[in-house]
């Protein structure tokens, strides 16, 4: 429980921080802790979780703490090429590096910690780590593909996606440049940016990129499966192939 806590605590205070930086008011519904105290306090919380993480996970040992730590770090990394992009200069190999650091290192690191504190042998906490890292980049995939909507605020905070960038790259100038100018509307919270980021979907479908999205998604899940064939049949098993399969039809 107190390690399950660790991560809960560290993805958490990446979420006070995240809203912070996107300047986004609401989380989950209710406003963000910036906007419902202030940007010094949520600052203050989001460094309060981080330690009270790693305070958590210390009592597992070196490598659960060393584990925790090296994945905090990927997550800031990760967060940092989000916000440094340029869509022309953007490949899919910058965009998985992205998501494995930014959202597939946390899966990663619980899941290998909980082999860990669970006794496991080698075999089987390097398949659950193997397991936690493609079931978080198909997770981040699902999420991006969730948030190509009207009102997404990806779009207009200018993220870039899988989707967007096989559109770029399979596009001729033009395409390229209708894609360009109509983002930019989304981004600048234009009088039409509703329409803009409608439009955006569009071609992207017209494309084939968001079919192409997808089976990425069944890929990484697939490889999850495969992933904990290793581990021995248990209720425990179970729930993690069931969580692969029910990211599928999340949404």
């Amino acid at each position: 429980m107190r390690l399950s806590l660790a991560f809960e605590f560290m993805h958490t205070a990446t979420l006070v921080h995240d809203d912070i930086i996107d300047q986004d008011e609401n989380r989950r519904g209710k406003p963000a802790v910036h906007k419902k105290w202030s940007v010094n306090d949520a600052i203050l919380t989001g460094d309060a979780l981080i330690a009270l993480s790693v305070e958590l996970a210390s009592s597992y040992g070196e490598c659960v703490l060393k584990t925790v730590a090296q994945s905090a770090l990927e997550l800031c990394n990760g967060e940092h090429m989000d916000l440094t992009f340029s869509l022309a200069s953007t490949s899919e190999e910058w965009y998985f590096k992205k998501i494995r650091e930014k959202s597939a290192s946390l899966f990663a690191s619980a899941t290998y910690c909980g082999g860990l504190a669970g006794g496991g042998s080698c075999v089987e906490v390097n398949s659950l780590h193997a397991f936690g890292e493609n079931f978080g980049i198909a997770y981040q995939l699902k999420d991006d593909l969730l948030d190509l909507e009207p009102a997404s605020r990806d779009l207009k905070s200018g993220r870039i996606n899988l989707a967007l960038i096989h559109f770029y790259n399979n596009s001729s100038p033009k395409e390229q440049q209708q894609l360009e100018r109509s983002l930019s509307q989304a981004i600048k919270g234009a009088t039409k940016a509703s329409d803009a980021a409608t439009e955006i979907t569009q071609i992207l479908r017209r494309k084939g990129s968001l079919n192409y999205c997808e089976k990425k998604i069944d890929e990484h899940l697939l490889q999850a499966v495969n992933n904990v064939s290793a581990l021995k049949d248990s209720e425990y098993k179970t729930y993690l192939v069931e969580m692969a399969k029910a990211l599928k039809t999340w949404g």
